[in-house]
């Protein structure tokens, strides 16, 4: 009886499995020349990323908004700027990391020149205090990646925006490398923890718009590579302490805080605004209400 019933449910699951592979089978058929390509160039590329990346960056600690993980050291060699690669780690100064962030501000929008916030809410740097602590407690420094969202107010289930950043401690200071600030993540239905912090690394490259401004000028600035002979700073890399790395004299914006538009230019953008305003309303990326609030601000700057 017993070898039966075995064998039924061996039979079960071979019927099930080849009714699985008849599907898959009638859908790759289905697709035209082209599309069948595309579909297996996506599911190799997809399938060699995963592998490649995934067990090397670890998830060490989480909460449902927050989360931290571990990185080999050869994923974020293969990431950071050649001058970062082959600096010794250290968690001598980790224990200022909250300090840091609490000073960098954020661009809010394009519609306004002088519109900065605070990039990493109070609540996150109490868990990442936290996080700082437990770390220094191990006798290996790692580099470490942290990411955290904040929900969207009109479509809070499924949207928000997503900020990611590397920790590397050195002997003499921190560096902080943004690979996403306030990137705004849509999903077609209500998210889960598994799918907001589905995390591809990709190279810090430059970037040369003013997205962070470091408010604390205190042996903090943004990092300049001057081995490069163009497009030497990196407005996504903060540098604290570390005097091999800061840049002099220190950076805390770029472009510079003294790269400020005169009147006259000011006015001339505000059209561009505004026809920049008209478009994020026909998209439905933000209401009625808050595109003639915004409209208004605009037009009192003639």
């Amino acid at each position: 009886m017993e070898s039966a019933l075995s064998g039924a449910k061996k039979l079960t699951k071979t019927i099930s499995n080849h009714r699985l592979c008849t599907k898959k089978t009638s859908f790759i058929i289905s697709l035209t020349a082209s599309s069948k390509i595309t579909f297996v160039l996506f599911f190799l590329f997809l399938n060699v990323t995963c592998r490649h990346f995934q067990p090397k960056i670890k998830l060490i600690d989480s909460t449902a908004s927050i989360a931290f993980f571990e990185i080999e050291e050869e994923v974020w060699k293969e990431l950071f700027p050649k001058k970062l690669r082959d600096l010794p780690l250290s968690s001598n100064h980790l224990e200022e990391l909250p300090k840091i962030l609490a000073s960098v501000q954020y661009k809010r929008g394009i519609l306004a020149y002088e519109d900065w916030d605070q990039l990493v809410p109070e609540s996150y740097l109490l868990e990442i205090q936290k996080f700082v602590d437990k770390i220094k407690e191990g006798k290996e420094t790692k580099v470490f990646l942290c990411s955290f969202k904040i929900d969207d107010l009109l479509a809070p289930n499924v949207k928000i925006l997503k900020t990611s950043f590397y920790v590397m401690g050195t002997e003499n200071g921190i560096v902080i490398l943004f690979q996403e600030i306030n990137t705004n993540i849509s999903f077609s239905t209500q998210y889960t923890f598994e799918d907001w912090v589905l995390f591809q690394p990709v190279p810090i490259k430059p970037i040369y718009k003013p997205e962070l401004w470091i408010k604390n000028k205190n042996s903090l600035s943004l990092f300049q590579d001057l081995s490069l002979s163009k497009n030497s700073i990196y407005g996504n890399i903060i540098v604290y302490l570390d005097n091999e790395l800061l840049a002099k004299p220190a950076i805390y914006r770029y472009p510079k805080e003294d790269d400020t538009p005169t009147q006259q230019e000011q006015w001339k953008s505000v059209p561009e605004k505004l026809k920049a305003l008209e478009e994020m309303r026909k998209n439905q990326l933000i209401t009625d209400e808050e595109y003639q609030k915004k409209k208004t601000e605009l037009l009192k700057e003639f």
